[in-house]
């Protein structure tokens, strides 16, 4: 059903993606791109879905996608579900978070009777074997979302290659994923920063999606300018008032479109 601004907005919706990581972020504004179902639909390359006793998703590559590596994509996820309802495979290589923990992991467990599980760490976890690559394992929950290639070889307990770790914005966030920064310190060492990234907190990603929304339902820029700001504030303030909504409203459709075209890597 059609909003009162010409497409499907609802402020619970947008205000419910404040808690994504930023690898949600990215797909939440790649999956928006103009042709992306018809290219999934084109994909040769298309995973066999498994779920498991315990709750984990088991993703099989026969092949590996090219379409979908031209999107930073293991594979193209349905772009009609959210960051929130698909897991979401990016490839190592455009992520900027990658972390080289093999040999202080191998050495930690050789010298130590300490047991590494995974299995203890909060949030959904799905795992993808694909030809030629390591196999990878995400772990996705509120606020973070971590993606390892673990070496499956080395039963009873998978070895963490690298980790990805992206944080959102929040005063109890580090209390919260205690036991994911033991996780990930276990594994190298390292420490959890939760700012948000320059140029990208939550809010203005937010604002920038539903602009973007807007822009490609066809709304017009007033009609966007009213969902993010409120119709009230922008009566009083559009065209020549000292807040600019007018301007600020253009500016957040022209950032939404360069997240969605090509900018989402930078959030990786």
């Amino acid at each position: 059903m059609a909003g009162a601004y010409g497409w499907n907005y609802t402020k619970r919706y947008y205000d419910r993606l404040l808690w994504l990581s930023y690898s949600g972020w990215a797909w939440e504004f790649r999956r928006r791109l103009p042709g992306l179902l018809g290219e999934r639909r084109a994909a040769k390359s298309k995973p066999a879905w498994l779920r498991r006793p315990d709750g984990v998703q088991l993703i099989r590559m026969r092949t590996p996608c090219r379409l979908a590596e031209r999107h930073g994509l293991h594979f193209l996820p349905d772009p009609r579900l959210s960051a929130y309802q698909t897991p979401v495979f990016w490839l190592p290589e455009i992520m900027s978070g990658n972390i080289d923990a093999a040999a202080t992991l191998q050495s930690h467990l050789a010298d130590s009777t300490e047991q590494l599980s995974w299995h203890s760490v909060p949030g959904k976890k799905a795992v993808l074997i694909a030809p030629g690559r390591r196999t990878k394992l995400s772990i996705a929950a509120r606020g973070y979302a971590a993606q390892l290639a673990i070496d499956t070889s080395r039963a009873p307990v998978p070895l963490a290659i690298y980790l990805t770790l992206k944080l959102q914005s929040g005063s109890k966030l580090l209390e919260q994923l205690k036991c994911l920064d033991w996780f990930a310190h276990h594994c190298a060492g390292i420490k959890f920063d939760a700012a948000p990234k320059r140029g990208y907190a939550p809010t203005k990603l937010r604002d920038c999606l539903i602009a973007l929304d807007g822009w490609l339902s066809g709304a017009t820029q007033r009609e966007i300018g009213s969902a993010i700001f409120g119709a009230d504030t922008i009566t009083e303030d559009w065209d020549k008032g000292v807040l600019a909504y007018k301007s600020r409203t253009r500016r957040l459709i022209q950032k939404g479109r360069r997240l969605m075209e090509s900018e989402y890597l930078n959030l990786l």
